[in-house]
């Protein structure tokens, strides 16, 4: 039997060892995504929470009574309380990167696909983010006891 296209054991273990090693490469580069969450919230802006405005009940985010803390209240958002008024601010946790969903710790925003760090009010303190974070519209109804958040 004569095939001029055939592999021989070298050729197809060398190929094989070639395509192995690819692919626990390409493994190894990430979380299996390809590229960061999609987003594209109002107007298209890829750096706001997709979706309408939430509502939330105030008593049931604790963190919300003490001002200048951090607060994830979900859906890419998070709240912070600005004075004793009360006044809040709501951010976007999508950072202004690559729009990976940014974490609340100690106090501040960390986006673990690049390391980008915000403060509490959205600034950047550490790029590779060179813009802040989106500031979400707040509407506070002290009757009810709650916030919606854009």
């Amino acid at each position: 039997m004569s095939c001029a296209d055939c592999f021989n054991r070298r050729q197809f273990l060398t190929r094989s060892a070639i395509a192995a090693a690819a692919l626990i490469a390409a493994d190894a580069c990430g979380d299996g995504q390809i590229g960061p969450p999609l987003h594209g919230g109002a107007g298209g802006d890829p750096n706001v929470p997709l979706g309408g405005p939430i509502t939330i009940t105030i008593s049931q985010f604790p963190g919300l009574a003490i001002i200048g803390r951090v607060v994830d209240i979900g859906h890419e958002r998070a709240v912070v309380r600005t004075s004793d008024a009360p006044a809040f601010i709501g951010l976007s946790r999508i950072c202004t990167h690559e729009q990976c969903d940014a974490d609340v710790v100690n106090n501040q925003f960390e986006c673990p696909c690049h390391g980008s760090l915000f403060s509490s009010n959205g600034s950047v303190l550490r790029g590779p983010a060179d813009s802040p974070l989106r500031q979400l519209a707040v509407t506070f109804d002290q009757a009810a006891g709650t916030l919606t958040v854009a």
